[in-house]
């Protein structure tokens, strides 16, 4: 039976998982790709300090960073095809360690550029990650552990950094340390996979149908709603009185906890169907906003913080699943990278838009919407079988 007809015909197509020990080096170097999402906020803020970087560039450098790796992720599972792995992804970890040196050498729009440079080389080392992923025989159980260290080595490096490197050498202590894990990543990737096997094809041959493309759409649009209040917890702390110190332990605590809620989906794996886990997620963070919304007191806005935390690592291994419920074929899958990060630098720019110089509650507004719109899409999605 092709795999066209296993699709059609209802069953799931066999998928080939790379041997565990390459897998657990591609997820490490998608670890590699994906940190410095945790620490923009230590990296650009430093730079702003040290004048190298406006108020207004900081967050330009970190939409055109988090865009580049999104849209060089989607590109690659698109055009890069699955053999000559090693020397591909080894090149590209190369790069990315020339873009983070590069980057202690320049200031203002050259920052800008080097961020975007760093960003497209960290596209094509996710793609490795995503691709082990889409291939395992349990993609919710992998995407969970990966999720799960890729945030922990986001923690410890974000602590880690400003009390040690960054005490004597400052922002540029702090991008060497990265460019030299970017080129232990491109000698760990050699010890990679090789050849990835190839997807499975459905009708559509290749392209994605228009279920596939909802979901991916759902993915956006969630990621979207997340980074949108995420990068407005601050101020909407002091809205709800809380002093710099309350803000910073409820952030702190919101990170703490991601890490548990990976460590949670990891564990539940496919026990529970992903469309319903997901509109059971949606509905409690609906019910976050409505609570941030009516102007909750201090600790009942840590709380929900918290909650909002846990439950955003918690998400992300189910939307895996529902993209391969929804595509047994696992391209769709292919593309989640993409759709996670441009999700999640569309969420904050929209947002800021919103927001303007007008109240910060329009975060809300806007995060609320985009959570609106993907439980709307993810309601009318219905697997064709289970993965």
């Amino acid at each position: 039976m092709s795999a066209a007809e296993g699709v059609a015909g209802g069953h799931a197509p066999a998928v080939i998982s790379p041997p565990r020990r390459e897998a657990a080096v591609s997820q490490g170097v998608g670890v590699v790709a994906l940190l410095i999402a945790g620490l923009q906020p230590v990296i650009l803020g430093a730079m702003e300090r040290e004048g190298r970087l406006s108020t207004s560039q900081i967050g330009l450098a970190a939409t055109v960073e988090l865009m580049a790796l999104g849209l060089a992720c989607g590109l690659a599972a698109a055009l890069l095809k699955p053999t000559h792995v090693r020397p591909k992804i080894a090149l590209a970890c190369l790069l990315h360690a020339a873009a983070m040196f590069v980057t202690t050498l320049t200031s203002g729009a050259g920052v800008i550029v080097t961020r975007a440079a760093a960003g497209a080389c960290a596209g094509v080392m996710l793609w490795l990650a995503i691709g082990v992923i889409a291939r395992a025989s349990h993609p919710e159980r992998a995407a969970g552990v990966f999720v799960t260290v890729q945030t922990f080595a986001q923690l410890v490096l974000a602590a880690a950094l400003p009390a040690t490197v960054m005490q004597h050498w400052g922002v540029n202590g702090a991008l060497t340390c990265l460019a030299a894990i970017s080129l232990l990543a491109s000698l760990a990737s050699l010890a990679g996979p090789d050849r990835l096997a190839p997807l499975p094809k459905s009708d559509e041959g290749g392209r994605l149908d228009a279920r596939s493309i909802a979901g991916l759409a759902a993915v956006f649009l969630w990621m979207a709603f997340i980074v949108a209040l995420w990068v407005y917890l601050e101020p909407l702390a002091a809205k709800a009185g809380l002093s710099p110190r309350e803000a910073g332990l409820a952030v702190a605590l919101a990170l703490g906890l991601q890490v548990l809620g990976g460590v949670a989906a990891t564990a539940v794996g496919d026990r529970a169907p992903p469309a319903r886990v997901l509109l059971a997620l949606g509905t409690v963070n609906a019910l976050i906003l409505a609570t941030l919304w009516s102007g909750t007191g201090r600790g009942l806005f840590i709380t929900c913080v918290a909650a909002f935390g846990f439950l955003w690592l918690f998400a992300l291994p189910f939307q895996t699943l529902l993209l391969i419920r929804i595509d047994p074929t696992r391209r769709a899958s292919m593309q989640l990278g993409a759709a996670q990060l441009l999700g999640s630098s569309a969420g904050p720019l929209a947002a800021s838009l919103v927001v303007g110089d007008g109240p910060v509650r329009g975060a809300l507004i806007l995060s609320a919407a985009c959570l609106a719109l993907a439980l709307g899409l993810i309601s009318v999605l219905r697997p064709k079988q289970p993965a």
